[in-house]
């Protein structure tokens, strides 16, 4: 369908700007709260929804490991793990309603203003092009004109807001086009880009940090050590970590990300439960054919669950994407490889009758790589 190039570049006057309160999702509770308390929702959720699956032996097989695994290789019973994943989630929304104390509803310009400010940013941009072709010797101006008989769109877009016969455009608003490209951006484009820069934070940050606590010993023995007790994890043991992971691994990447992504409180409450179902999935157990983070980007349960054996510590530190990861060098590679560790894992694990605390014995598991995991026995 032909553009209307007379409507699309005719301009609009400029509404009234003025800032409103937004009112929030839920009546009985503000926005800043919700999105503080909505991912602790979806990790009760999501752990419940795995834990009756463990419970049921549902999709078992589909199960990486086998279910009597969690017994005899974890080195951490669940009702501790429980009680680290509780206070993980205390800290967390203690520290949100901490940080958003005394704000109130948030504050947005009327949705008009907004297209119309942005419409204007647009034309400032149509007006680059111009300069663009003088910069390489064009005269702009004159291939405006001629190309205003073949081609008025492209006249425009030559020309800037100077087009016709060499004239300026009449009026000082926005045009149609730019109001409907700015209505895109606003709507779709910039939430976009904002949750991208927020993902690419959280990735990087948590990337370096989680690599920096396996290359210190001191790091790892004294703090993230913790984690690695779950060789075997389960879907609500995602978060059991020491309280300093907690803090400065997980919460400060948020924040981080929040901030220089300025994301919304509407935002967060979704790139929130987004990352809480990320780590629900990478901790769950389960190898699904339709796992949407397996699909995008080969970042999901196997992959990470690889770094959760001793003899792959030192591989797979990413959480969100595998950019780091295969930058620089620290993706596991060898499948046949992982493949066949695995399956010693297991028969090892069935000669061992063993449940957490129960007496002490050396497993070989991961001695070809210079670790030795220690297995509780009888």
């Amino acid at each position: 369908m032909a553009i209307n190039t007379t409507t699309a570049f005719s301009t609009s006057p400029s509404p009234t700007c003025t800032l409103v309160e937004q009112e929030p999702l839920l009546p009985w509770v503000s926005d800043n709260v919700l999105a503080i308390i909505l991912p602790t929702f979806v990790y009760v959720i999501g752990g419940a929804f795995f834990h009756i699956l463990d419970t049921y032996q549902l999709f078992s097989n589909h199960r990486i490991h086998p279910s009597e695994d969690e017994l005899k290789r974890n080195h951490v019973t669940k009702w501790e793990c429980l009680k680290a994943v509780l206070r993980y989630h205390v800290m967390q929304i203690s520290l949100g309603l901490l940080m958003s104390y005394g704000n109130g509803l948030s504050m947005i310009g009327d949705e008009a203003c907004k297209i119309h400010d942005t419409a204007l940013a647009f034309r400032n941009l149509r007006n680059l092009v111009p300069m663009a072709l003088m910069a390489l010797g064009i005269d702009a101006k004159h291939l405006s004109i001629v190309t205003q008989g073949t081609s008025t769109t492209l006249a425009h877009f030559v020309g800037g807001t100077q087009y016709t016969n060499g004239s300026s455009t009449t009026g000082t608003g926005p045009t149609a086009l730019e109001l409907q490209l700015a209505k895109f951006a606003i709507n779709i484009g910039i939430p976009l880009l904002q949750y991208a820069l927020a993902l690419i934070v959280v990735d990087t940050w948590i990337y370096f940090t989680h690599r920096l606590c396996h290359v210190n010993k001191t790091l790892y023995r004294i703090v993230h050590a913790q984690h690695h007790r779950l060789y075997v994890s389960y879907a609500y043991g995602a978060v059991y970590a020491h309280w300093l992971e907690t803090l400065f691994l997980d919460i400060l990447s948020f924040v981080l990300a929040g901030e220089i992504a300025r994301l919304s409180a509407r935002q967060s409450m979704v790139f929130g439960s987004f990352a809480t179902i990320k780590t629900i999935s990478d901790h769950c157990g389960y190898v699904f054919p339709w796992d949407p983070f397996r699909l995008v980007n080969n970042n999901g349960a196997v992959f990470h669950d690889l770094h959760h054996q001793s003899w792959g510590l030192k591989y797979n530190f990413s959480t969100y994407t595998v950019f780091w990861d295969n930058l620089l060098g620290t993706t596991w590679a060898d499948k046949e490889g992982a493949d066949k560790r695995y399956q010693r894992v297991h028969e090892m694990t069935k000669k061992r009758g063993g449940i957490v605390g129960k007496g002490f014995e050396m497993a070989a598991d991961g001695v070809a790589d210079g670790v030795v995991e220690v297995v509780k026995m009888e």
